[in-house]
């Protein structure tokens, strides 16, 4: 009977706390709304990026990162929403959960513009495109002509490639979504 009275007050908050998260984690699986993650990428990369290097999306899975966000919010002193709009971002990704599915390599995938993709993904929470968006990333007006297509299509495909410890997320994107967002940066 003591042992249940010392532990009552550890399991009423592991439960509030696991009731919380899971909630938080349920809302921010079923976000597809395209400003939300990017207000997502945004605000992972101006909070996240400023504290310490942003954590990539792959090092975690979905279930992790719902339980990282609520930790980061009060550190990060990020609003309810903020804190949703962050997992939204991190949905968006290719998570350490989702990041071997293939299921973006279908060809019968609707084609989608190149100014479609990198606001659906929230390029402009981390790189600025024509004076507007984050720092987290180099800009993107001249990386074509600076770099060429093949290496935009590289880092699109692999992220990491030429830096390891970039924090650029895999994106679930196929080879006609890159094309689409070179074409996009070429204008």
């Amino acid at each position: 009977m003591k042992l249940v009275q010392l532990l009552l007050p550890f399991i009423i908050v592991t439960s509030i706390g696991a009731s919380s998260i899971s909630a938080f984690s349920v809302q921010a699986q079923h976000v597809s709304d395209p400003s939300l993650v990017a207000q997502g990428a945004k605000i992972f990369s101006e909070n996240c990026g400023r504290c310490h290097n942003a954590r990539p999306a792959e090092e975690y899975s979905k279930m992790e990162w719902s339980v990282v966000i609520p930790h980061m919010r009060a550190k990060a002193h990020m609003t309810g929403k903020e804190a949703l709009a962050v997992e939204a971002f991190l949905g968006s990704t290719l998570t350490s959960d989702i990041r071997n599915t293939v299921s973006h390599e279908k060809s019968d995938a609707p084609k989608r513009t190149g100014a479609v993709l990198v606001a659906q993904f929230g390029c402009q929470g981390c790189h600025q495109i024509k004076g507007e968006g984050g720092t987290l990333g180099p800009a993107l007006d001249d990386v074509i002509s600076n770099k060429g297509e093949a290496f935009v299509l590289k880092k699109l495909a692999n992220p990491k490639f030429n830096n390891a410890a970039s924090a650029m997320p895999k994106y679930p994107i196929n080879k006609e979504d890159m094309k689409a967002i070179v074409a996009f940066l070429k204008h």
